[in-house]
């Protein structure tokens, strides 16, 4: 192949190259507003209150056990085992445990962005078994303090008012968190239970309860039923178990779970001091989903923007080689450089309007300011637009694979495809030697542009 030839395609990739540099800013200020946007969730966490997760109730009963310890002897290098008195909390689970619980949700924002938050009313109600107070073990207990019934809740800063907890209907005071014992944490709420509680009994707690996004439930009990009635339309069910009961309409969704102590065994291990317990994965949990943002499906529209600025180039190339007619590296790069300013202007205005009008009007302008300029530079109208158009039609096809996520890598590989198949038909008879001679492919390049200017004289 002839220099010139060469050379050309040499040009055509170093310009794609520097084209790359404007690309990366555009993705760069998508990464700014994204940070942007997460510090604004932040802000609002910090003033409302955070995810939500509650846990319990359950029973908890601060003892001292004697508890046998292996300890390593460092001067005689062996390992002995001693005796030691140490703090424990022993639990207690109810047999069934019962959630009904209603959010109310809204957006809050700061400037442009915004974070959708809830108020819950939730009703609990549990029953304790009659033998809640046997103790495991005894034998190593040496002293034991008063039982507690406790509710841990992972945001306190959430409760509008003073959870109401009631034992077999009679309303009980609140521990104050400075009375608490060691090892319960700063998220609980507890109550002393009455020393002349015995047998089983029933717990019923009422919250209400503020969060942000999500709220989830540790299902605690032997048996477990939550159900949940929300007014977003857009929810998200994840955790330990998904519900055995959904209906999503556009006015919001209901939910119910069922669950027991055989598939929740991790979270039954956790109340009793398992690290897990506080792993929001072991939850009954919905999440208020915001619906896809202007600034994720224009992330998502950039990472197409290579393929769209290689295809346009590769059309240009063809245009040059069927028609012999030269174009200047400087308009391969004004026009890549409007291809960027595409994206520029969809990551602006999706932050103000839809992202379907956002990419709308981003597509023809930018679309119709290259038709403009085509048309002057290939002395063509007919060209010009037809490039124009052309270009309009791909980026419409790339906003049908942006909308079908699930077949996003087949639409675009079928587009690769199509694009490939038609450069090849549409060279299939052209004799690359012949144009690779300088003699012969600059006589024809003189003679086509004589021919156009004549065309164009009055």
């Amino acid at each position: 192949m002839r220099p010139n030839l060469l050379l050309k395609m040499f040009t055509i990739a170093g310009l794609m190259l520097v084209l790359v540099m404007p690309l990366l800013m555009i993705q760069g200020k998508i990464s700014d507003r994204s940070n942007e946007a997460m510090h604004v969730k932040h802000q609002i966490t910090r003033q409302v209150s955070g995810e939500q997760q509650i846990g319990g109730p359950l029973i908890v009963v601060p003892r001292t056990r004697k508890q046998l310890v292996e300890k390593h002897d460092c001067r005689s290098g062996e390992t002995c085992t001693v005796i030691e008195r140490r703090q424990v909390l022993d639990s207690q689970i109810p047999d069934t445990l019962s959630i009904d619980g209603e959010l109310q949700s809204e957006m809050r924002y700061r400037g442009i962005y915004g974070v959708p938050v809830y108020r819950s009313l939730l009703h609990i109600e549990a029953v304790f078994p009659a033998n809640w107070q046997q103790v495991s073990q005894p034998e190593q207990v040496v002293s034991s303090q008063k039982p507690l019934l406790l509710m841990q809740i992972q945001d306190l800063r959430g409760l509008v008012e003073r959870p109401q907890i009631l034992v077999n209907d009679v309303p009980l005071p609140l521990v104050e968190t400075e009375q608490l014992p060691d090892g319960v944490g700063g998220n609980a709420v507890a109550v002393a239970l009455p020393d002349d509680l015995s047998g089983a009994f029933t717990v019923k707690v009422r919250l209400n309860l503020n969060g942000t996004e999500s709220l989830g439930a540790l299902p605690l009990a032997k048996e477990t039923r939550m159900a949940l009635r929300a007014d977003w339309p857009h929810p998200s069910f994840e955790g330990l178990v998904l519900p055995v009961e959904r209906e999503i309409t556009h006015d919001g969704f209901t939910s119910q779970w069922r669950t027991n102590s055989l598939a929740a065994a991790s979270v039954i291990h956790c109340a009793r001091g398992d690290a897990a317990c506080g792993d929001s994965g072991q939850a009954l949990r919905v999440r208020l989903v915001q619906p896809v943002t202007g600034l994720l499906s224009s992330e998502r529209a950039l990472k197409y923007s290579y393929l769209i600025v290689g295809l346009t180039f590769a059309a240009f190339f063809l245009f040059e080689v069927l028609r012999r007619y030269p174009l200047h590296a400087m308009q391969y790069l004004l026009v890549g450089l409007a291809l960027a300013m595409f994206y520029l202007l969809l990551v602006a205005l999706s932050e103000h309007i839809d992202f379907l009008l956002a990419y709308l009007v981003a597509a023809l302008s930018c679309c119709a300011l290259i038709g403009i300029y085509l048309m002057a530079a290939m002395r063509s109208l007919k060209a010009g637009w037809t490039f124009a158009l052309s270009l309009l039609l791909v980026q419409g096809l790339i906003y049908g694979i942006l909308m079908a996520e699930d077949y996003a890598l087949l639409l675009g590989a079928l587009l690769l495809f199509a694009a490939l198949a038609a450069v090849m038909v549409v060279t299939r008879k052209l004799d690359w030697y012949a144009f690779a001679v300088p003699g012969k492919a600059a006589a024809k390049v003189q003679a086509n542009a004589d021919s156009a200017q004549r065309g164009n004289a009055p």
